[in-house]
Protein backbone atom coordinates (compact mmCIF):
# COMPACT_ATOMS: atom_id res chain seq x y z
CA UNK A 1 0.00 0.00 0.00
CA UNK A 2 2.76 2.15 0.76
CA UNK A 3 4.60 1.55 -2.51
CA UNK A 4 0.99 2.76 -4.22
CA UNK A 5 0.58 6.34 -2.20
CA UNK A 6 3.90 7.13 -2.02
CA UNK A 7 5.15 5.89 -5.27
CA UNK A 8 2.70 5.49 -7.98
CA UNK A 9 0.35 8.01 -7.21
CA UNK A 10 1.99 11.01 -5.01
CA UNK A 11 5.74 10.78 -7.21
CA UNK A 12 4.45 9.16 -10.73
CA UNK A 13 1.16 10.61 -10.98
CA UNK A 14 1.53 13.79 -8.96
CA UNK A 15 4.84 14.99 -8.65
CA UNK A 16 4.23 15.98 -5.13
CA UNK A 17 7.37 15.28 -3.56
CA UNK A 18 11.22 14.92 -3.49
CA UNK A 19 11.98 10.98 -3.33
CA UNK A 20 15.38 9.73 -2.46
CA UNK A 21 16.55 7.19 -5.91
CA UNK A 22 17.20 4.38 -3.29
CA UNK A 23 13.98 4.83 -1.83
CA UNK A 24 12.12 5.72 -4.85
CA UNK A 25 13.14 1.96 -6.48
CA UNK A 26 12.28 0.14 -3.68
CA UNK A 27 8.78 2.14 -3.98
CA UNK A 28 9.22 0.88 -7.78
CA UNK A 29 9.72 -2.84 -7.24
CA UNK A 30 7.12 -2.99 -4.83
CA UNK A 31 4.38 -1.84 -6.34
CA UNK A 32 5.90 -3.70 -9.92
CA UNK A 33 5.04 -7.06 -8.16
CA UNK A 34 1.69 -6.37 -7.09
CA UNK A 35 1.41 -6.51 -10.63
CA UNK A 36 -1.26 -3.01 -11.25
CA UNK A 37 0.65 -2.14 -14.19
CA UNK A 38 3.74 -0.07 -14.90
CA UNK A 39 4.44 3.14 -13.31
CA UNK A 40 3.78 5.04 -17.11
CA UNK A 41 0.16 3.10 -17.19
CA UNK A 42 -0.86 3.66 -13.54
CA UNK A 43 0.27 7.13 -13.56
CA UNK A 44 -1.31 7.89 -17.59
CA UNK A 45 -5.00 6.17 -15.98
CA UNK A 46 -5.03 8.17 -13.20
CA UNK A 47 -3.94 11.62 -14.18
CA UNK A 48 -7.06 10.86 -16.80
CA UNK A 49 -9.01 10.02 -13.62
CA UNK A 50 -8.34 13.61 -12.31
CA UNK A 51 -9.25 15.29 -15.60
CA UNK A 52 -12.66 13.59 -16.12
CA UNK A 53 -13.33 12.56 -12.69
CA UNK A 54 -16.70 10.96 -11.99
CA UNK A 55 -17.59 11.74 -15.53
CA UNK A 56 -18.37 9.43 -18.19
CA UNK A 57 -14.67 9.81 -19.72
CA UNK A 58 -13.17 9.09 -16.06
CA UNK A 59 -11.38 5.69 -16.49
CA UNK A 60 -12.58 4.12 -13.41
CA UNK A 61 -15.56 6.27 -12.73
CA UNK A 62 -18.02 3.36 -10.55
CA UNK A 63 -21.09 5.05 -11.49
CA UNK A 64 -20.36 4.69 -15.17
CA UNK A 65 -18.10 2.57 -15.52
CA UNK A 66 -19.65 -0.09 -13.10
CA UNK A 67 -18.53 -1.62 -9.93
CA UNK A 68 -17.36 -4.21 -11.47
CA UNK A 69 -14.90 -2.53 -13.64
CA UNK A 70 -13.71 0.33 -11.76
CA UNK A 71 -12.83 -2.17 -8.31
CA UNK A 72 -11.27 -4.44 -10.53
CA UNK A 73 -10.12 -3.44 -14.38
CA UNK A 74 -8.65 -0.35 -14.19
CA UNK A 75 -5.43 -2.18 -15.09
CA UNK A 76 -7.44 -3.48 -18.03
CA UNK A 77 -9.17 -0.60 -20.16
CA UNK A 78 -6.99 1.60 -22.75
CA UNK A 79 -4.34 3.53 -21.93
CA UNK A 80 -3.63 6.93 -23.28
CA UNK A 81 -0.46 7.69 -22.31
CA UNK A 82 0.02 11.19 -23.59
CA UNK A 83 -0.96 11.66 -20.11
CA UNK A 84 2.45 10.47 -19.02
CA UNK A 85 4.44 11.86 -21.25
CA UNK A 86 7.31 13.12 -18.81
CA UNK A 87 7.23 9.62 -17.24
CA UNK A 88 7.92 8.38 -20.98
CA UNK A 89 11.18 10.24 -21.66
CA UNK A 90 12.28 8.61 -18.33
CA UNK A 91 14.76 5.21 -19.12
CA UNK A 92 13.53 3.70 -15.76
CA UNK A 93 10.21 3.71 -16.98
CA UNK A 94 10.71 2.63 -20.45
CA UNK A 95 12.62 -0.16 -19.04
CA UNK A 96 9.92 -0.98 -16.48
CA UNK A 97 7.55 -1.78 -19.44
CA UNK A 98 10.00 -3.43 -21.20
CA UNK A 99 11.15 -5.99 -18.72
CA UNK A 100 7.86 -6.05 -16.98
CA UNK A 101 7.01 -9.37 -17.28
CA UNK A 102 10.75 -10.82 -16.77
CA UNK A 103 10.86 -9.16 -13.50
CA UNK A 104 7.75 -10.98 -11.77
CA UNK A 105 8.55 -14.62 -13.33
CA UNK A 106 11.81 -14.06 -12.20
CA UNK A 107 10.36 -12.82 -8.38
CA UNK A 108 7.87 -15.62 -8.54
CA UNK A 109 11.29 -18.24 -9.44
CA UNK A 110 13.44 -16.52 -6.73
CA UNK A 111 10.86 -17.40 -4.37
CA UNK A 112 9.59 -20.49 -5.36
CA UNK A 113 13.52 -21.48 -4.65
CA UNK A 114 13.64 -20.48 -1.38
CA UNK A 115 10.16 -22.07 -0.36
CA UNK A 116 7.21 -22.57 -3.02
CA UNK A 117 4.86 -21.32 -0.27
CA UNK A 118 6.41 -18.20 -0.27
CA UNK A 119 4.77 -17.45 -3.56
CA UNK A 120 1.47 -17.50 -1.12
CA UNK A 121 2.65 -15.24 1.97
CA UNK A 122 5.31 -13.14 0.60
CA UNK A 123 3.96 -12.46 -2.75
CA UNK A 124 0.35 -13.21 -3.91
CA UNK A 125 -1.16 -12.93 -0.84
CA UNK A 126 -0.11 -9.41 0.40
CA UNK A 127 -0.46 -8.35 -3.38
CA UNK A 128 -4.03 -9.39 -3.49
CA UNK A 129 -4.79 -8.10 -0.50
CA UNK A 130 -3.37 -4.42 -1.62
CA UNK A 131 -5.27 -4.33 -4.74
CA UNK A 132 -8.71 -5.49 -2.98
CA UNK A 133 -7.96 -3.03 -0.07
CA UNK A 134 -6.59 -0.19 -2.82
CA UNK A 135 -9.81 -0.65 -4.88
CA UNK A 136 -11.93 0.71 -2.19
CA UNK A 137 -10.83 4.44 -3.34
CA UNK A 138 -11.98 3.79 -6.85
CA UNK A 139 -15.57 2.60 -5.39
CA UNK A 140 -16.50 3.49 -2.24
CA UNK A 141 -14.60 6.58 -2.21
CA UNK A 142 -15.96 7.56 -5.39
CA UNK A 143 -19.94 7.38 -4.55
CA UNK A 144 -22.58 9.59 -5.81
CA UNK A 145 -20.35 10.67 -8.29
CA UNK A 146 -18.04 12.84 -6.57
CA UNK A 147 -15.22 11.69 -4.09
CA UNK A 148 -15.44 11.01 -0.12
CA UNK A 149 -13.18 11.58 2.95
CA UNK A 150 -13.82 7.39 4.22
CA UNK A 151 -11.74 7.61 7.48
CA UNK A 152 -11.54 4.34 7.95
CA UNK A 153 -10.92 3.76 3.78
CA UNK A 154 -7.86 6.31 4.49
CA UNK A 155 -6.58 4.16 7.49
CA UNK A 156 -6.21 0.63 5.63
CA UNK A 157 -5.08 2.58 2.44
CA UNK A 158 -2.60 4.31 4.33
CA UNK A 159 -3.97 7.55 3.49
CA UNK A 160 -5.73 7.32 -0.31
CA UNK A 161 -9.01 7.39 1.14
CA UNK A 162 -8.53 10.74 1.98
CA UNK A 163 -9.80 11.26 -1.04
CA UNK A 164 -12.37 14.46 -1.18
CA UNK A 165 -9.35 16.37 0.50
CA UNK A 166 -7.12 14.91 -2.04
CA UNK A 167 -9.56 15.88 -5.18
CA UNK A 168 -9.94 19.81 -3.91
CA UNK A 169 -5.88 20.23 -3.01
CA UNK A 170 -4.54 17.91 -5.81
CA UNK A 171 -0.85 18.02 -5.66
CA UNK A 172 -0.57 21.33 -3.95
CA UNK A 173 -0.50 19.26 -1.03
CA UNK A 174 1.17 16.41 0.16
CA UNK A 175 -0.80 15.30 3.50
CA UNK A 176 -4.22 14.89 3.05
CA UNK A 177 -5.20 14.40 7.03
CA UNK A 178 -3.78 13.63 10.10
CA UNK A 179 -4.30 9.85 9.62
CA UNK A 180 -2.58 9.94 6.93
CA UNK A 181 0.14 7.86 6.86
CA UNK A 182 1.69 8.37 3.58
CA UNK A 183 1.73 11.65 3.63
CA UNK A 184 3.27 12.02 7.30
CA UNK A 185 5.87 9.53 5.68
CA UNK A 186 6.77 11.67 3.02
CA UNK A 187 6.57 14.61 5.13
CA UNK A 188 9.48 13.30 7.16
CA UNK A 189 11.25 11.96 4.18
CA UNK A 190 10.94 15.38 1.91
CA UNK A 191 11.03 18.57 4.53
CA UNK A 192 10.24 20.92 1.14
CA UNK A 193 6.90 18.44 0.71
CA UNK A 194 3.59 21.00 0.80
CA UNK A 195 1.74 19.77 4.38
Amino acid sequence: MLSVTMGYHRLYSHNSWNCPKPLEYVLLFFCHIMMIGPAITWAANHREHHKFVDTDKDPHSPHYRGWLLAYFGQVLITINCKYARDLLKKPLHRLQVKYYWHVIVAYAGVLAVIDPMALLYAWLIPSGFAKLIGSLVFTFSHRGKQPHSDTWVGLITLGEGFHDIHHEQGNRKILWHPLDMGGQLIRMIDRNAKV
